[in-house]
C-alpha cells in the first residue's frame, strides 16, 4: 500500500489571498482587519474565504440579559 499525499486544492495552508467575508476583498494571508470594510477576519478556511472571528462580547451580553429577564420574572410574579 502506497501513501497518498493530501490534495492542495483544500488545504488553507495553499492558500496566497484570502477574501473577506464582508465584502468579499482580497486580503494578504496574514491580515487581521480588512482594509475595504474594515471588518476582522480570521485564518483562511478550505474554500480561501476568511473565517469570521467569534464575537463574544455578543454573546455575553446575551446571556446576561435572559438572566437579567429570568430573575425579574422571578421576582415580579413568584
Amino acid at each position: 500500500m502506497g501513501i497518498r499525499k493530501k490534495k492542495t486544492k483544500g488545504n488553507p495552508d495553499s492558500y496566497l489571498i484570502k477574501r473577506c467575508p464582508e465584502c468579499f476583498a482580497s486580503l494578504p494571508i496574514d491580515a487581521t482587519h480588512c482594509f475595504s470594510c474594515k471588518a476582522r477576519v480570521g485564518k483562511v478556511d478550505s474554500h480561501g474565504k476568511a473565517k469570521r472571528p467569534i464575537n463574544w462580547y455578543s454573546y455575553i451580553t446575551c446571556i446576561l440579559s435572559w438572566l437579567a429577564l429570568i430573575l425579574y420574572i422571578k421576582w415580579a410574579f413568584f
